[in-house]
C-alpha cells in the first residue's frame, strides 16, 4: 500500500508540474508551442461552436463563432485549475488524510475549512496554493495583452472599409486608389501594412488563440482581410508598371504576409488544398478594367498572367485553409466583379 501511495504522489505531483508548464508556455513563452494538455481543450470548444454555427443561420451563427475564442480562453485556466486539484488530491491521498479532494479544493483556492495535518500536510496545503495563485495571475496578466493584440489587427481590418468595400476586394482596392489619388497613393500602404502583418505574425504565433478571436462585425474577417491584401499586392507586381519603389514595398509585403500566414498554417497542421483556378478571359477583363481606369500597366500581358497564377497558387491554398480554420466570410474572387 506504501508504494501505491507513493506512486500517487509522484503521479500528481507529474501532473500539477504539466499543468503549471502548460500555462507557462501558452501565455508566457514568446513562441507558439503544441500543447498537449490545452490544445483539445480549445480544439474541441471551436469545433463544437463551428458544429453549432454551421446548423444556424446569420446573424446568430457569426454570434455564436464570435464567442468562442474567448470561452476557449477562459476554459484553459479552468483545466489548469482541476488539473491541479486532482494532482494534489492524490499527493494528499498518500499523506492519508480524511477527505484528500476537499482538502485539495480548500487549499487550491484558498479557503482555509479543511486542512491537513502534519508539516508534511501543510507544506503541500502552501505549495497548492502558491500554484492556484500563480496560475490565476499568469491568466490575469496576459488578458490584457491579448485584447491589445486583438485591437490593433481588427482597426487595420476596420480600415479597409472604406478603402477596398466589405468584404474587401483587390480591385475595389485598386480602383479607389487609383479613382481618387493615383496608384502611387496605394504604394504608400505597403510598408504600413508590412509592419502590421509582422505584428500579427508575432501575436499570433506567440498567442495562437488569437487566430481565432472572431471580429465583432459578421462581415469583417482578418484573414479576408489579409487575402484581400495579397491579391492586392499580387496584381501590383503582377499586372502594373508604376514609377517609384511602390513595386519594391509591394513585394517586401507581400513575402511578409505569405510567410506569417504559411506560419500559421503549419502550426495547426491545416491541409493545403489546389487553388481554385480562374479563367483567362477573367483576367483580361480585370485588365481591361484597369486600363480604362489609367492604371500604368505592363506591356507583356502574357507574363503578367503568368507571375499573376505563380504567385496566386503561392499564397491562395494557405489563405483558403486558414480562412476554413476560423470559418470566415465568403472572400471575393481576386478580379472582383470586374
Amino acid at each position: 500500500m506504501e508504494v501505491v501511495r507513493v506512486l500517487a504522489a509522484i503521479a500528481g505531483g507529474a501532473v500539477v508540474l504539466w499543468a503549471l508548464l502548460e500555462a507557462i508556455r501558452t501565455f508566457v513563452v514568446p513562441r507558439g508551442l503544441r500543447l498537449r494538455l490545452s490544445r483539445p481543450v480549445w480544439r474541441g470548444i471551436f469545433r463544437s461552436s463551428t458544429a453549432i454555427a454551421r446548423r444556424l443561420e446569420e446573424p446568430r451563427a457569426a454570434a455564436v463563432m464570435v464567442h468562442a475564442g474567448p470561452i476557449a480562453v477562459l476554459a484553459l485556466p479552468l483545466t489548469w485549475l482541476l488539473a491541479s486539484w486532482l494532482g494534489f488530491a492524490a499527493i494528499f491521498w498518500s499523506l492519508d488524510p480524511e477527505n484528500p479532494l476537499v482538502v485539495s479544493g480548500s487549499s487550491l483556492f484558498t479557503l482555509g475549512f479543511d486542512r491537513p495535518a502534519g508539516v508534511g500536510g501543510a507544506v503541500v496545503a502552501v505549495s497548492e496554493a502558491a500554484v492556484g495563485l500563480a496560475l490565476l495571475a499568469i491568466v490575469i496578466s496576459y488578458l490584457p495583452t491579448l485584447n491589445t493584440n486583438f485591437s490593433r489587427r481588427e482597426s487595420m481590418v476596420a480600415m479597409l472599409d472604406a478603402r477596398a468595400g466589405v468584404p474587401p476586394s483587390a480591385m475595389t482596392l485598386i480602383e479607389r486608389h487609383s479613382t481618387y489619388a493615383g496608384i502611387e497613393h496605394l504604394d504608400e500602404l505597403w510598408p504600413e501594412w508590412e509592419r502590421w502583418i509582422v505584428e500579427v505574425g508575432q501575436s499570433h504565433t506567440t498567442h495562437p488563440l488569437l487566430t481565432m478571436f472572431r471580429s465583432g462585425e459578421p462581415a469583417h474577417s482578418w484573414v479576408v482581410a489579409v487575402g484581400a491584401m495579397l491579391d492586392a499586392a499580387n496584381l501590383r507586381l503582377s499586372v502594373m508598371q508604376a514609377s517609384g519603389g511602390g513595386n519594391a514595398s509591394a513585394w517586401f509585403f507581400y513575402r511578409a504576409a505569405s510567410g506569417v500566414m504559411a506560419r500559421l498554417a503549419a502550426f495547426f497542421r491545416l491541409e493545403l488544398r489546389e487553388p481554385v483556378p480562374f479563367e483567362r478571359t477573367d483576367f483580361d477583363r480585370a485588365i481591361d478594367h484597369l486600363e480604362g481606369l489609367g492604371v500604368p500597366l505592363a506591356d507583356d500581358r502574357d507574363l503578367s498572367w503568368q507571375r499573376l497564377v505563380r504567385r496566386w497558387e503561392e499564397y491562395e491554398p494557405v489563405v483558403a485553409a486558414l480562412s476554413r480554420l476560423v470559418e470566415a466570410p465568403t472572400r471575393p474572387s481576386l478580379f472582383g466583379d470586374a
